[in-house]
C-alpha cells in the first residue's frame, strides 16, 4: 500500500443540546481527521461531541512553526471551558500530542474522566528531538515524515495532516512537554490509558510517567496489539479501542 495523506481543515460538533461533553483533541501536525472515527462513535451514542483543529493545523507548515506551545495550551482551555459551560460531565480524549493537552486540561478543571492513547510525554527519538532539534530547527524547519519512519513501513503510513514535520513547532512541543510533566501530580480524575505495542512513535515508557505521575485513585490501561500510532483511525484494534472508551465513559455518566 502506497504512503497516503488524509487532510481536513474543518472542525466538528455533535449533539449540542447534551449534557454528556466529549473534547477531543487530535496529535501533533495532524488534524481532525485521525479522531472523526471516533467523533462519529460518540455522537452515535448521544454524546456532546467538540472536534476542533488546533492552532497551526489544518493550514499549513509556515502557520504550526510559527504558533507557540502556549497557543495550544490556551486555545484548548478556551475550548474545553465552552463545553464545560454547557455540561453536567464532560471527558477528555487525546492522541498523542493531543494527549498531553488532555493531562494539561484535567491538572486544571474538574473533569469526569479522561482518555488519552498514544501520548508522547517522552520522544522515543531522544537525542535528536531534546537536543538536535533544538539547535537546528531555526535552520532545517521541516523534515519529511516518511523519513523519519522505518524503512519497513514507510511505505504503509497514512499521515493525518502535514507530510513534513514543522521542525520548530516540535521544539514548542518539547517545551510543553516539560511544563505539562510537572502538572501531572494534580490530575486526580478517573483515567484510561491506552498503548499499542505497534506504535512507531509512542513508546511504552509513556505509560508508565503518566501511570506513576497522576493521582487518579482509578487508572486504567488498554494494551492493544495490531495499532499503529493513529489508534483511533482504521485499524485491526479499532472497534476493540472505540468499545472501551464507550465503555469507560458510561461507567461514570
Amino acid at each position: 500500500m502506497s504512503n497516503t495523506n488524509q487532510f481536513d481543515s474543518n472542525s466538528y460538533e455533535f449533539n449540542s443540546n447534551s449534557k454528556i461533553g466529549v473534547y477531543l483533541i487530535h496529535g501533533f501536525s495532524s488534524t481532525t481527521c485521525e479522531l472523526k472515527q471516533m467523533a462519529n462513535a460518540l455522537s452515535n451514542a448521544g454524546h456532546h461531541v467538540v472536534l476542533n483543529n488546533l492552532p497551526g493545523h489544518g493550514t499549513n507548515l509556515e502557520d504550526c512553526n510559527n504558533t507557540k506551545y502556549q497557543d495550544w495550551l490556551d486555545y484548548s482551555k478556551i475550548e474545553f471551558a465552552k463545553l464545560c459551560s454547557h455540561s453536567d460531565k464532560v471527558f477528555l480524549i487525546g492522541h498523542s500530542m493531543g494527549g498531553v493537552l488532555a493531562l494539561y486540561l484535567s491538572s486544571i478543571f474538574p473533569v469526569t474522566g479522561i482518555i488519552v492513547g498514544g501520548t508522547v510525554l517522552k520522544f522515543k527519538l531522544h537525542f535528536s528531538t531534546n537536543y538536535l532539534n533544538r539547535f537546528l530547527c531555526r535552520i532545517i524547519k521541516t523534515r519529511k515524515k516518511k523519513l523519519v519512519a522505518d524503512k519497513s513501513i514507510r511505505d504503509s503510513l497514512t499521515f493525518y495532516g502535514y507530510q513534513s514535520y514543522p521542525l520548530i513547532a516540535l521544539n514548542e512541543f518539547r517545551k510543553m512537554n516539560i511544563y505539562v510533566k510537572r502538572q501531572l501530580n494534580k490530575i486526580k480524575s478517573p483515567i484510561l490509558i491506552i498503548h499499542s505495542n505497534q506504535d512507531q512513535v509512542s513508546i511504552k515508557d509513556n505509560v508508565e510517567i503518566i501511570k506513576c505521575s497522576v493521582k487518579s485513585e482509578n487508572k486504567e490501561v488498554l494494551e492493544v496489539e495490531n495499532a499503529p500510532h493513529s489508534l483511533f483511525h482504521n485499524n485491526k484494534d479499532t472497534e476493540l479501542i472505540f468499545q472501551n472508551c464507550l465503555n469507560f465513559i458510561n461507567k461514570y455518566i
